[in-house]
């Protein structure tokens, strides 16, 4: 079995490392959107803090776009460039932008939540395609196809959302309920999100509806199952019938403790927080195979792929100098589970994280600033430098090596 999960985390990471090298972030809570191939930071003898921002009241989550890193802050976008932190442009709205739901990119359209409206935004020079009031935003967006999808709250009542950027984001469908409806993934043409103690299958222009016997906080899609956090403090997986019902029997759960993350993962190896710890769960057996008890409260995680399967979190940490959140990388391979602190941050409590294709990662944390690290990258200096003084040591030795054979040599007798 643990030779199955190597090959097939092995597979996983050739599969992203071509298919993902130029994914939109879609938005979707799904292994195919969320697994990101990019050769990100792996220990703090190599991490390089490339810029930060200062401060802001409002910082909603960030993106990434080409060589641009997309931050939300007050009532706009700023498109800052990747390396140096420098603005290119920014795109204006009317009201300030949503603290906590993701935006999502499609083609080269940013569809960024405000506190009640959805905004489509042209990334080529950040002007307004169009807006449109909804209500109070309450999950993260995803879009595909030039369709979006979210959720609001209207009133008293929540409501689930398909909207059309190509007709000013009216309505196609809509799922309605008094019950807080999550984020959405998909598998193929389902979207899938909870809503309640259900969860909700959007396919054949219906709704199929599973109970799941818990609240259901977060959804996430692997290839062959769907798992949920739910409020219970238990993971949850199912996998779909074909007409989005429940396969019969396919129900497993877990306990992980009190207010798990969003969980992520790749081949059936999901990684999940909670105020336990962070966990690494076998999806196949719905089994812990690895704890971090020090990481209590961990931060929702994000996977690469790009320097083998790495699942990042953070988590408070007190030292001498104070309560802290420390980064951490969590090496995931057939010889175990390996442990790196990366980084010390004030204070990440809903921190947000988003990764470049460059590799360069970007967090935003509870005071609002945005901190842009990346993998330190060798000097060509110092590389000649260690290369120049490889081959005086050699030659060294070699001189060495001669003189004490001329040396031997002078000590033998004559021969007659």
């Amino acid at each position: 079995m643990k030779k199955f999960f190597t090959a097939a985390i092995a597979a996983a990471a050739m599969l992203f490392t071509t298919l993902t090298a130029f994914a939109e972030t879609t938005g979707f809570a799904s292994e195919s959107e969320t697994v990101i191939s990019a050769q990100t930071p792996y220990d703090k003898k190599y991490v390089s803090i490339d810029w930060h921002t200062f401060s802001g009241e409002t910082v909603g989550v960030p993106l990434t776009y080409e060589e641009f890193a997309l931050i939300p802050t007050q009532n706009k976008v700023n498109k800052l460039s990747e390396k140096d932190g420098s603005v290119a442009a920014a795109a204006e709205f009317d009201e300030k932008i949503s603290e906590n739901c993701r935006g999502a990119i499609v083609g080269k359209t940013l569809v960024q939540p405000t506190r009640t409206s959805i905004y489509a935004v042209d990334l080529t020079d950040m002007s307004v395609i169009c807006s449109k009031t909804f209500g109070e935003i309450c999950t993260d967006i995803a879009a595909s196809d030039n369709l979006v999808y979210f959720g609001y709250k209207d009133g008293e009542r929540f409501k689930f959302v398909c909207a059309d950027i190509d007709n000013q984001l009216e309505t196609v469908w809509e799922y309605g309920s008094d019950k807080t409806v999550t984020s959405p993934a998909r598998i193929g043409d389902k979207i899938i999100f909870g809503c309640g103690e259900k969860l909700i299958i959007r396919v054949d222009d219906d709704f199929a509806e599973n109970d799941v016997g818990a609240e259901i906080k977060h959804v996430f899609a692997g290839k062959y199952a769907l798992f949920m956090s739910c409020s219970n403090g238990e993971l949850r997986k199912v996998r779909l019938e074909a007409d989005g019902k429940a396969e019969e029997d396919s129900q497993g759960k877990c306990a992980l403790g009190e207010n798990l993350t969003a969980p992520v993962g790749v081949e059936n190896h999901i990684y999940v927080g909670s105020d336990e710890g962070f966990f690494l769960v076998d999806g196949l057996n719905m089994e812990v195979t690895k704890e971090f008890e020090e990481l209590k409260g961990a931060s929702t995680p994000i996977v690469t792929v790009g320097r083998g399967v790495r699942a990042y979190t953070a988590a408070p940490h007190s030292d001498p100098n104070g309560s802290r959140w420390y980064l951490y990388s969590v090496l995931d391979t057939d010889e175990g589970q390996t442990l790196s602190e990366l980084a010390k941050i004030i204070d990440f409590t809903n921190g947000k994280i988003a990764v470049a294709k460059s590799g360069r990662m970007f967090f935003r944390d509870a005071n609002g600033q945005v901190w842009a690290i990346s993998a330190t990258k060798p000097s060509v200096i110092m590389m000649i430098i260690k290369i120049v003084l490889i081959i005086a040591v050699f030659i060294m030795i070699l001189l060495i090596l001669r003189a004490w054979a001329k040396k031997r040599q002078a000590k033998k007798p004559p021969e007659y």
